[in-house]
């Protein structure tokens, strides 16, 4: 029996480690050593969003993450300055074409038709990369002055025909992937409405169309919300390294 405890010291140590090295917002490394100022862990599709506001000249530079729902697949990180839903949504989706990722720049006029054409924001330095299956896409908007507070959508879709990523699975991680981004403050996560939305704008999606629900984000600050998870996580592990050593000394 004494030769199986150094084994269960050795489980222990890797029982207690990993958790520490799961990708989340503080943890994630990009190419070329890019850095951004703030970032959160969002709370649905496993995503990530990294970015820096520029004040001076009210650009926004953003890297966001996200696993595709197949290897095929593709991943979007969207502004709408309207409400907190997919329609009139100004995105930016990156997927594989022709053996190379690219960025591609959509507007969903409804939720049952998406145009390629140039977004209501100029955008530049767009990119895209993919680690360990998670595809990130890298971008600088070039917004109005003093639009600081608006909603933003995230998403993942399974396929893409003839360049256009096919609809994206309407289960509730994926109808709750939306909330409001506040630059100023460093929020990544925040349902309520964006205090400088543009006048007249619903609020809310149409009843009875798809993402209606409101959003499910809770405040987090730049380096998002998962803390709490992450401290559940160590303890479990924790309580199941104490059970493995009681099995292995009885």
């Amino acid at each position: 029996m004494a030769t199986l405890v150094p084994v269960g010291i050795i489980f222990t140590i890797i029982l207690m480690i990993s958790p520490a090295y799961t990708l989340n917002c503080t943890t994630q490394k990009f190419s070329s050593n890019r850095v951004f100022q703030n970032c959160s862990d969002l709370p649905v599709l496993s995503s990530i969003l990294h970015w820096t506001y520029n004040s001076s000249n009210s650009t926004l530079s953003v890297a966001f993450t996200a696993p595709p729902a197949a290897a095929d697949g593709w991943v979007s990180w969207a502004i709408n300055p309207n409400g907190a839903y997919m329609a009139g949504a100004q995105s930016l989706i990156a997927f594989r074409q022709g053996g190379s990722l690219v960025v591609k720049p959509f507007v969903l006029n409804n939720y049952s038709s998406i145009v390629q054409t140039n977004l209501s924001y100029p955008v530049s330095g767009t990119s895209a990369e993919v680690v360990d299956g998670k595809m990130t896409l890298f971008a600088i908007f070039q917004l109005p002055e003093k639009m600081t507070k608006f909603y933003h959508i995230w998403q993942v879709g399974a396929a893409v025909a003839s360049g256009v990523p096919r609809k994206h699975e309407f289960e509730p991680a994926n109808l709750n992937a939306k909330g409001t981004l506040d630059l100023i403050a460093g929020l990544g996560g925040s349902g309520g409405a964006p205090g400088n939305a543009p006048s007249g704008s619903p609020s809310s999606p149409p009843s009875g169309t798809p993402g209606s629900p409101s959003p499910s984000i809770a405040p987090g600050g730049s380096h998002g919300g998962d803390s709490g998870i992450r401290k559940s996580n160590m303890s479990f592990y924790l309580f199941l390294v104490l059970g493995s050593f009681i099995v292995l000394c009885f």
